[in-house]
């Protein structure tokens, strides 16, 4: 009987302490800094496709310069308002300025878009606003702001 008992015991305890196989832990979501890196890069190709990816399924503003603001639209509806945008335009270079988190659910970045006219010489700048609400898993698009 004590045979038992200790054969039990040395079962029980073996079993708690024994390593149990982990589930591989899940990547962090990409900072506001990394999605804002990937909305350059994506600009700067201009794959508008990629740049707007990140609104998912939602609906987002996008405010155009002189002040025309739309209603929230889908992604694919924005992206035909930006592929209207920047038609006879050439991107030159993006670069990213910042990244800025404003509270636990949402942030700005900010993006500077360098290009030229197509037959005018010269190039030109404007500003691209990002912003961001914090979904479960990423940040989730739900603005774009141009200025001239």
């Amino acid at each position: 009987m004590i045979r038992g008992v200790l054969l039990m015991t040395t079962l029980l305890w073996g079993g708690l302490s024994s390593p149990h196989p982990r589930l591989p832990a899940s990547p962090p979501p990409p900072s506001l800094t990394e999605v804002g890196d990937s909305a350059r890069s994506a600009w700067q190709r201009r794959d508008l496709r990629a740049f707007l990816a990140p609104a998912g399924a939602g609906r987002l503003q996008v405010i155009l310069p002189p002040d025309r603001q739309s209603a929230p639209i889908t992604a694919d509806q924005a992206r035909a308002l930006l592929s209207s945008y920047v038609q006879g335009t050439q991107e030159v270079k993006a670069t990213l300025l910042g990244a800025t988190v404003v509270d636990s659910i949402q942030g700005y970045v900010e993006l500077n878009r360098r290009y030229r006219t197509v037959g005018i010489p010269g190039e030109r700048e404007s500003l691209i606003l990002l912003g961001y609400r914090r979904g479960r898993s990423a940040w989730v698009l739900v603005e774009v702001r141009i200025a001239s």
